[in-house]
């Protein structure tokens, strides 16, 4: 994990994280309900970011259930606590979390940054109780494959190959169903979830962060021009551009009983 790219400490990442978890958290949390997490369960959320779904996940398993969330830089999380509640560092390539196992892992917006992502899998299915949940929330850009005009799909055209040359898997998503078959794992569903946004919104918001952040990556390794970035920045306030760039997967398979 020492190459990712969105440090915690780029201008603006907080920002970035608190709009990503207002735009995921309701999908998010709809799927983990159908787990059917309730009081009593221990849960482990990683990759936890700002700690929202850990927060929230520590509301449904109440007072006799527990929730470790942890992230390789645990630092965005430093309000976050409560009696269920543990905040942890965690390298889910290296570490093993005390704790294990558990009735659910949680996993969003990670796996397509860690180049050992399959081997991750692995390792979090050995991590649950029989009959534990995983949860996997990834992206998949084939909505970038439609974007106009010209000028903006070959922006984004040049962004998944940059992110490819940074072992940043855009299209993680699509694959992680098979990879819990693999695993043994039971009752897998898998739904894509893309958002048409406009100009202004939460959700052009969030992407100007992000791009931002990477710009000059992304012009002196990637070739990204100038002007088609301006540009970017310029669709991303108007109100009346709409578009779509990102689907995100979320996969849920359970441990069979023992």
């Amino acid at each position: 994990m020492s190459g990712y790219v969105w440090q915690h400490d780029l201008k603006g990442e907080a920002e970035r994280l608190r709009l990503m978890s207002r735009l995921l958290d309701p999908s998010s949390r709809f799927h983990l309900s159908r787990t059917g997490v309730t009081e009593g369960w221990q849960c482990l959320e990683i990759g936890a970011g700002n700690g929202s779904l850990s927060e929230w996940l520590a509301e449904q398993v109440g007072r006799t259930g527990h929730v470790l969330a942890t992230d390789l830089r645990p630092d965005l999380m430093q309000d976050v606590a409560g009696p269920n509640l543990t905040v942890q560092a965690f390298d889910v390539v290296r570490d093993e979390p005390p704790g294990a196992p558990f009735d659910l892992i949680a996993v969003r917006a990670l796996l397509h940054h860690l180049p050992e992502r399959r081997n991750a899998v692995t390792r979090m299915v050995r991590w649950l109780k029989p009959g534990g949940w995983l949860f996997v929330q990834e992206p998949d850009f084939y909505p970038t494959w439609t974007v106009e005009p010209p000028s903006q799909n070959k922006l984004w055209e040049a962004f998944v190959r940059w992110g490819a040359s940074h072992q940043i898997d855009f299209y993680v998503g699509r694959k992680v169903p098979a990879w819990l078959q693999e695993e043994g794992l039971t009752g897998i569903g898998a739904e894509g979830h893309a958002i048409l946004y406009n100009g202004g919104s939460a959700f052009a918001q969030w992407w100007d962060y992000g791009l931002r952040e990477v710009a000059g990556q992304l012009k002196s390794e990637g070739g990204v021009p100038d002007a088609a970035l301006d540009e970017f920045y310029e669709l991303a306030r108007d109100p009346d551009y709409w578009t779509t760039t990102i689907a995100f997967t979320a996969t849920t398979g359970r441990k069979p009983p023992a």
